[in-house]
């Protein structure tokens, strides 16, 4: 699809109006990335949720980014000046990731030659965890009006392994079977509905 327009209303994506994609779109060069979120998403993230921010401003999807907190009812970085190494573990595995990657962190503005500065100040700042903390809020810091960062000076990090970078809650690992016992697992019902058209 090329051109797509909605309205909001439809419900299905074919209901929009679009055009054939030409063959600059078929390279997949403009391909289009989209980002769901429910609108309470907000509410049900718990009091120093970290999330992690690409340089476009969406949810990082490699593990790079602008860690945010939620602080209050925002969002806010987390500012460079006072950053302790075990800071950037903290901050990655509250998200679930494995930990951080050596020496991969620095201000939002020169990481690796790219700039993941957003338009937001820090809101908190002297980050100082050992990196045994199980969140961000447990480490020693400055937050709100003690905090005198600008946006450049915002921290990006390089997390290593698996994570969620929405900040919404990590799920519950699935239960596994007893090792060396019977295990049973409960009988599958399928359920079939007819749909009226």
């Amino acid at each position: 699809m090329a051109d797509l327009r909605c309205s909001g209303s439809e419900w299905s994506i074919e209901e929009c109006s679009w055009a054939s994609p030409d063959d600059a779109c078929m390279t997949h060069r403009e391909d289009t990335i989209i980002y769901c979120a429910k609108s309470e998403a907000m509410a049900s993230a718990p009091q120093g949720a970290v999330r992690l921010i690409s340089q476009d401003g969406a949810p990082s999807i490699d593990g790079k980014g602008r860690p945010e907190i939620l602080m209050g009812e925002a969002w806010v970085p987390i500012c460079s000046s006072g950053l302790s190494s075990g800071s950037t573990s903290v901050i990655c595995k509250s998200m679930g990731f494995s930990g951080a990657g050596a020496a991969d962190t620095s201000s939002c503005g020169n990481f690796h030659g790219e700039n993941y500065c957003g338009d937001v100040a820090p809101g908190l700042s002297e980050l100082s965890c050992s990196g045994s903390e199980s969140e961000v809020l447990a480490c020693p810091h400055e937050a709100g009006e003690d905090v005198f960062c600008a946006p450049s000076e915002s921290v990006v990090v390089a997390c290593v392994g698996d994570g969620e970078t929405q900040g919404r809650p990590a799920k519950e690992a699935a239960p596994q079977p007893l090792v060396g016992g019977l295990a049973s697992l409960a009988p599958v019902h399928r359920i079939s509905a007819a749909v009226a058209h």
